[in-house]
């Protein structure tokens, strides 16, 4: 039963699994490319880290991948990213830090529970982008680092509930709730003994005995 549940909800959340699958591929492996903003970089080139991370929030308005891309978590491209016009901390991301490279600016990346950013040399914190709040952070040589997050767990919970349930379309929560009691009914159902559905085939016993037989006999 747990298995139909869990299969139901991934079914119900993507229901194409590879864009699950190219998301979580995607988020160990951010596709920035430098050269798709080179003339966004033209543009920035004398401005600042945080002025070009001004840029990037005007460019890509804030949108919950449920409300872009109809599915709670997708990790774009960066092409998908500046085409929709619109998404959440990863198509900001991937925006910035393809200006960063682009501009030859250095940065790390920062993973969180709940969040993605870029963090550059003099970076101010924020409630979501700080010390406390990073779980994984990726230097400019690649090196990695690993701390225990230390969250205010009640906006964490918050952000969870909000970017999975609240902003879910009312057809998915249906379609979702309506699953449910099929698949808890469907897994009590008493399973029909295999007598009952297989066709006997006692009639080949005997031959197939005879002919065993034959062959067993013990040698003299």
């Amino acid at each position: 039963m747990i298995i139909l549940l869990v299969g139901w909800i991934i079914l119900v959340m993507y229901p194409n699994p590879f864009y699950l699958a190219s998301s979580i591929y995607r988020l160990k492996n951010p596709p920035v490319m430098p050269g798709m903003v080179s003339e966004y970089a033209r543009d920035l080139k004398n401005k600042t880290p945080m002025e070009i991370e001004q840029f990037v929030y005007t460019r890509i308005p804030y949108s919950y991948d449920w409300e872009v891309y109809s599915m709670p978590w997708y990790f774009p491209t960066l092409n998908e990213a500046l085409s929709r016009d619109s998404g959440d901390c990863k198509a900001r991301y991937l925006l910035f830090a393809s200006l960063m490279e682009e501009l030859d600016i250095p940065y790390r990346k920062n993973f969180s529970l709940t969040h993605i950013w870029a963090e550059y040399e003099g970076k101010p914190q924020t409630a979501l982008e700080n010390t406390d709040e990073s779980m994984l952070t990726i230097d400019e040589e690649g090196s990695l680092s690993f701390s225990l997050p230390r969250p205010e767990l009640s906006r964490v919970r918050r952000s969870f509930v909000q970017a999975f349930w609240e902003v879910m379309p009312v057809g998915r929560k249906y379609l979702l709730f309506t699953g449910f009691p099929l698949i808890v009914g469907f897994s009590y159902l008493p399973l029909p003994k295999s007598n009952r559905l297989l066709p006997s085939v006692s009639f080949l016993l005997p031959a197939k005995k005879k002919e065993l037989s034959r062959f067993a006999q013990p040698e003299r």
